[in-house]
Order: C-alpha cells, then sequence, then structure tokens
C-alpha cells in the first residue's frame, strides 16, 4: 500500500538527483572559489536538499492522483445513475481509468486494489475508500469516503454526491492551474535574478579574471564570497517558499 503523504525516491532517482545536483553544485563551488577543494566541500548540500526534491515530487504525484480520482468520480456517478451498486460502481471506475491514464497508473492500481480486497473479503467499500483516502493524503478523496460512508447508512443519494464530488475536485483543478500561470511568470523572475549574478560572475572570470583575484585570495575574499553565496541561496529559497504558499 502507498501511502502518498510521503514520497521515497527510488534507486534510480536518486542516481539521477545526485548526478545532477553534484554537478551543479561543484559548478557553483568552482566558480565561487576557482578551488576543487572548496568545491567538493559544496557536494554535501546536495543532501538536505534531497528531501525538498522528493517533496516537489510528492506534490506532483498527488496532483495525478487527484485528477485520475476526478475522473473515476464521473464514471461512479454514471454507473450508479444505472442502477448499480457502489461496489460494482467502483469496479467500473478502476476499468475507465485503466483504460484512460494506463494499468500502471497510481489511481488505476489503487481501484483494481480496492475490488480485488472487495471480492476477495467481501468487506466494507465505504471503509476501503477511507483507507485510500487517508494515504492519499488528498481531502477531496478522504471527504468523499466519508460522505459516502455516511450516505450508505442514512440512505443519501450516492449519485448526487459523486458528480458534485466531481465538479468540486474540477474547479479545484482549474483554480489550481489559473494560480500556476499566474505564478508562473513569478518563476521566470526569479530564475533571472538568481541566474543574473552567477551569469555576471561567470562573464568576469572569463574575461577579466583579475579583476576578481582578490576575493578568491585571503580570509576576507573567501568570507565575501561565501557570504554572497549563502545569500543568493538564501533568497532562492525564499521565493521557492512564496511560490510554494500560492500554490
Amino acid at each position: 500500500m502507498t501511502d502518498y503523504r510521503t514520497y521515497n525516491l527510488s534507486r534510480r532517482e536518486q542516481q539521477k538527483y545526485y548526478l545532477m545536483a553534484f554537478f551543479i553544485l561543484f559548478s557553483v563551488g568552482m566558480l565561487f572559489y576557482r578551488s576543487f577543494v572548496f568545491a567538493l566541500v559544496c557536494l554535501p548540500a546536495a543532501i538536505p536538499c534531497e528531501k525538498l526534491w522528493a517533496e516537489r515530487k510528492g506534490r506532483m504525484r498527488r496532483e495525478v492522483l487527484l485528477e485520475g480520482f476526478r475522473d473515476a468520480l464521473y464514471s461512479i456517478s454514471a454507473a450508479i445513475a444505472a442502477g448499480r451498486q457502489m461496489p460494482e460502481a467502483v469496479a467500473d471506475a478502476g476499468t475507465q481509468v485503466r483504460f484512460s491514464y494506463g494499468a500502471s497508473a497510481p489511481i488505476a492500481e489503487e481501484f483494481k486494489r480496492i475490488t480485488e480486497l472487495y471480492e476477495g473479503a467481501h468487506g466494507s467499500i465505504e471503509l476501503l475508500l477511507i483507507d485510500f483516502g487517508s494515504r492519499s493524503g488528498l481531502e477531496e478523496i478522504q471527504q468523499f469516503a466519508f460522505v459516502c460512508q455516511i450516505c450508505d447508512r442514512s440512505g443519501g443519494d450516492l449519485e448526487e454526491v459523486a458528480l458534485t464530488s466531481a465538479n468540486l475536485i474540477l474547479d479545484r483543478i482549474r483554480f489550481r492551474r489559473e494560480v500556476q500561470m499566474l505564478t508562473a511568470q513569478r518563476k521566470l523572475d526569479i530564475a533571472f535574478l538568481i541566474s543574473l549574478p552567477l551569469l555576471i560572475l561567470l562573464i568576469l572570470n572569463l574575461t577579466a579574471p583579475d579583476y576578481l583575484a582578490i576575493l578568491y585570495s585571503g580570509l576576507a575574499g573567501r568570507c565575501i564570497m561565501t557570504a554572497c553565496l549563502l545569500t543568493i541561496a538564501a533568497a532562492l529559497r525564499w521565493g521557492l517558499r512564496l511560490i510554494e504558499v500560492a500554490l
């Protein structure tokens, strides 16, 4: 069972991440220190950044899961409207998402698991949905599962619940995409502002290396370059944090 609230990088993903991170950090270290040793000292910074990268991958996976669940809700609503029971509607939704997203997609695997567990143990389909909702880390899936449980106990209109939930998720996805479009320019601004001092430093090192020689020798020069590097890193982290809050 996959816990979508956390994301663990696979071995291949870790290899790709550390190759990319080491290359970037080593290049930045050479740019700021002109020293192979100091460039190597920058490499351990990739270790704490791995968590940030995994969190980003986890958010992307949950977004894909939410879109797939939206389509599954439309299928569930149509099946219930045709007179099928909730377990049969979930099985139909599983078939639909496998056709739309592929059998290896997370949403397809989850609906397949729910169907197999229900058919094998004949447990409560609502409890299986609640378990899926708690592992998904998505409020929309959790709310739908709890509402389905309430409807099952009180005899509510499951068709209307599924259709309303699908429309709400669709509205949320549309709103999130609009926010992403609005913040796209801010991402470009952050990338430009962060890359500008690096680009200037690179040009000066290529065209007039003696002009910056004092910054690459002595304790004072090393401290100044370290302070500049930390300031750029803090600005990058702050800018990314602002975008995360906006999203």
